[in-house]
């Protein structure tokens, strides 16, 4: 297993920009564990939460290597953050 993640080519994840093996992938596009876990644990009023949204927005989805569409992310909408 561990002569597996050798041979694996690293990658930069898409939030924060550090070679990582170690994360999810998203449409073919790697966040880190780390990241993953600060976007989870981030509260949408956090100034933050903006900025992984901004981050997020960028994801691009596609089939068999094409891009197809860009995924818009609104930072706010829909969520907690209207709510009072």
């Amino acid at each position: 297993m561990a002569m597996h993640k050798l041979n694996q080519a690293k990658e930069a994840c898409l939030i924060c920009g550090q070679e990582n093996v170690e994360g999810i992938h998203i449409c073919n596009q790697l966040i880190c564990d780390s990241c993953q876990k600060r976007i989870v644990e981030t509260d949408v009023t956090d100034w933050k939460y903006k900025f992984y949204m901004n981050k997020l927005a960028k994801l691009r989805i596609g089939q068999k290597g094409r891009v197809m569409e860009t995924a818009v992310i609104h930072a706010g909408s829909g969520g907690e953050a209207g709510k009072s």
